[in-house]
């Protein structure tokens, strides 16, 4: 029962009990301000709000935190672009940690044959991939039952792997997959949350 309570947490708005990866961190600082707290390294009252952009946007507006947790909860209107920019660059990073592990697989026809090999714990496309090549991925990635996240544009996988018009990528099965997978996730269910 103890380790359960260790990965699930209590989302202050909704009352959702969730695990930890479905929620976002934040701590309320002595001078009343909301601050996204991810890295769990700051001093404060910790809360958990679940990973949305929308339910972000919604405190901005008019916040139930202070009735929540009756004291005067200072949310900045920029609070949801923050935590947008946080979980985008730490997709990024987490790609080109993968790279360095080398885990990753770049190109369409190595990302093809990787695929082909089971070898592939999932598959990245930028989100502006032309129309051919894309159906031809979304096929293979279909038949092979791999997952496939559309989170990222061509300029901005190019900036982070610093290379040239990368479009296809995939992450090995192995140990740096599960953080990828994770950080893939997270900005893509906060964007459509």
């Amino acid at each position: 029962m103890a380790k359960e309570l260790d990965i699930t947490r209590k989302c202050i708005l909704t009352g959702q009990i969730l695990p930890k990866a479905e929620l976002l961190r934040f701590v309320l600082l002595k001078d009343g301000h909301l601050v996204p707290d991810f890295n769990k390294k700051l001093e404060g009252r910790g809360i958990y709000i679940s990973n949305s952009l929308r339910l972000l946007q919604g405190l901005t507006v008019k916040s139930p935190l202070n009735k929540i947790l009756h004291t005067n909860v200072i949310i900045d209107a920029d609070l949801p672009q923050m935590v947008e920019k946080i979980l985008y660059h730490r997709g990024l990073e987490a790609i080109n940690l993968a790279r360095k592990a080398g885990d990753l697989v770049l190109g369409f026809e190595q990302v093809k044959e990787m695929l082909k090999k089971g070898k592939v714990a999932f598959v990245i496309e930028a989100k502006d991939a032309g129309g051919d090549g894309g159906q031809k991925m979304t096929a293979m990635t279909a038949a092979a039952e791999t997952e496939k996240f559309n989170v990222y544009d061509i300029a901005a996988l190019s900036k982070a792997l610093d290379r040239e018009n990368t479009v296809y990528l995939a992450v090995k099965t192995g140990k740096a997959a599960p953080m990828v997978r994770q950080a893939m996730l997270r900005y893509q269910t906060y964007m459509n949350g």
